[in-house]
C-alpha cells in the first residue's frame, strides 16, 4: 500500500537525520524527492520502480555500484537508501563487487577500471547506430596479454598519441564506441591507454567455466585473465550485460539500465 505524503516526508526526515548523524555520502531515494528539510549531503534519484522486499536489496546494490562507477561514491563511504518503508544505511566496502575491484588496484588504477564500466554501460544500454554491440576489453598485464593476442585487423591506434588512447578521457568515448563495432578486443593498460583494437586472444579454455549461454567472447575474457594478471570486461551483444572476470572468473554482472 502506498505512504501518504506526510508519511513520506516523516521517513525522508528520519533518513536524513541518520545520514547527518554517520557523515554519509548520499541519500538514495527512488523516483521522486517530498518536500524536505535541507541538508547538504547529495541525494541521489534511482529512477526505477521498487520491486518486492526480496529484491530491494539488490536494487540498491545495483544503484551504489552505478554510482560507484561514476564516480559519485567512493570505497568506504556510507550512504542512506529509502527503501520504501525502509531505511536502510549501507557502507561500500560492504559490497562484494567493490571490494574486489578495489583489491585489483595494484594490477589496474580503480579509475581506469570505472571509466571503461561506465562505458561498457553506455555501449551495453545505447548500442551502436541503432545496433547492438558486443565487445570486450582486457585491462592491465599488456605485455603478457600482447603475448597471447594477434591482430586481426591493421590496429587503428597504431601510432597514436597517449591522450588520443587515454580511456579515462572521454572526449575518446565516441571513438571506442565506433571501434567497438570491430571483431576482437581492446588491449589497455594498467594506465588506461588503449595498445590496441580488434584483437584476437590466442587462449586455452580448457577448465574455464562461464555461464551457460555465453559464447566465445565470454570464454576468452576469462581465460586470459587466468593466465595473466589482466582483468576483463565485456559487453554482451544479445543483452548489453556487462560482466567483469578476474582470475579466470566472473566477479560481477552489471545490467545497463
Amino acid at each position: 500500500m502506498c505512504m501518504n505524503l506526510n508519511s513520506k516526508i516523516r521517513l525522508y526526515d528520519v533518513a536524513v537525520r541518520l545520514a547527518e548523524e554517520i557523515n554519509a555520502a548520499a541519500i538514495i531515494i527512488y523516483n521522486e524527492i517530498p518536500n524536505r528539510q535541507e541538508t547538504n549531503i547529495p541525494i541521489l534519484v534511482a529512477m526505477q520502480e521498487l520491486q518486492s522486499d526480496l529484491t530491494r536489496i539488490y536494487q540498491l546494490r545495483e544503484v551504489v555500484l552505478g554510482a560507484y562507477i561514476e564516480g559519485k561514491l567512493k570505497m568506504n563511504d556510507n550512504v542512506v537508501a529509502i527503501l520504501g518503508k525502509m531505511i536502510i544505511a549501507y557502507n561500500l566496502s560492504e559490497e562484494p563487487i567493490i571490494l574486489s575491484l578495489n583489491k585489483s588496484a595494484d594490477r589496474v588504477a580503480p579509475k581506469v577500471t570505472q571509466n571503461i564500466l561506465d562505458l561498457s554501460l553506455q555501449l551495453g544500454y545505447e548500442g551502436r547506430e541503432g545496433k547492438r554491440v558486443g565487445t570486450a576489453f582486457t585491462i592491465g598485464d599488456s605485455a603478457e596479454v600482447l603475448k597471447r593476442s594477434h591482430q586481426l585487423i591493421l590496429n587503428p591506434y597504431e601510432g597514436h598519441s597517449a591522450e588520443d588512447r587515454d580511456v579515462t578521457n572521454q572526449d575518446n568515448w565516441e571513438t571506442i564506441k565506433d571501434f567497438a563495432q570491430l571483431d576482437g578486443v581492446f588491449i589497455v593498460d594498467e594506465n588506461g591507454k588503449i595498445l590496441s583494437a580488434g584483437r584476437y586472444l590466442d587462449v586455452n579454455a580448457i577448465g574455464i567455466k562461464i555461464q551457460k549461454g555465453l559464447g566465445g567472447r565470454h570464454i576468452a575474457a576469462a581465460a586470459i585473465t587466468r593466465d595473466t594478471n589482466a582483468i576483463a570486461i565485456t559487453v554482451s551483444q544479445s543483452g548489453g550485460t556487462v560482466r567483469i572476470y578476474k582470475d579466470g572468473l566472473q566477479i560481477a554482472e552489471i545490467e545497463p539500465h
